[in-house]
């Protein structure tokens, strides 16, 4: 209970009452009128959360191969593997962008909306697509199906944001 002022309230027989230590339990054998609670103490903070945004803009899957970052992924069965712009099984299973690498068995971080950047792009303002094997590309896809991934806004970043494949 967080209470930020004395609370009164009565307990009836059977009414369990944790103490604000929570170091004892007791419960009611009979009725008690006027129990007073008084506001506690801020507890101890709590460990601090993964890096990055809120919400699910970044979740951590489990890598079904050996990934490298940046790489566009679906999820099968809470495994994630590279997802290739011709690949008409998986291609509605899109979760992200690999923003980190790792072996089979892996856990991986995939980041699913918000900016990206790394150092090594060098993009043209403009429409970022889905490619082969999970790659990005600025060259719209002439077959398979058409994923626009994001905005490359810097040579160095896109602005994620993954729309519905369209069958070219």
């Amino acid at each position: 209970m967080n209470c930020e002022s004395p609370v009164l309230f009565d307990l009836l027989p059977g009414d369990i009452l944790v103490t604000p230590e929570q170091s004892q339990v007791v419960v009611a054998e009979e009725e008690v009128t006027h129990v007073v609670i008084a506001p506690g103490e801020q507890g101890p903070p709590g460990p601090a959360g993964p890096p990055g945004g809120g919400g699910d803009q970044y979740v951590t899957r489990t890598a079904g191969q050996t990934i490298s970052a940046n790489r566009l992924l679906y999820d099968r069965a809470g495994l994630v593997y590279p997802l290739d712009q011709a690949d008409a099984e998986n291609i509605f299973a899109i979760l992200g962008l690999a923003v980190s690498a790792g072996q089979a068995g892996a856990q991986i971080s995939v980041q699913r909306s918000g900016t990206v950047t790394d150092s090594a792009w060098s993009w043209a303002y403009g429409r970022v697509y889905l490619g082969s094997n999970g790659q990005l590309t600025q060259t719209p896809p002439t077959s398979g199906f058409s994923v626009l991934i994001g905005f490359a806004a810097t040579a160095t970043s896109i602005n994620l944001s993954i729309n519905d494949p369209i069958e070219v």
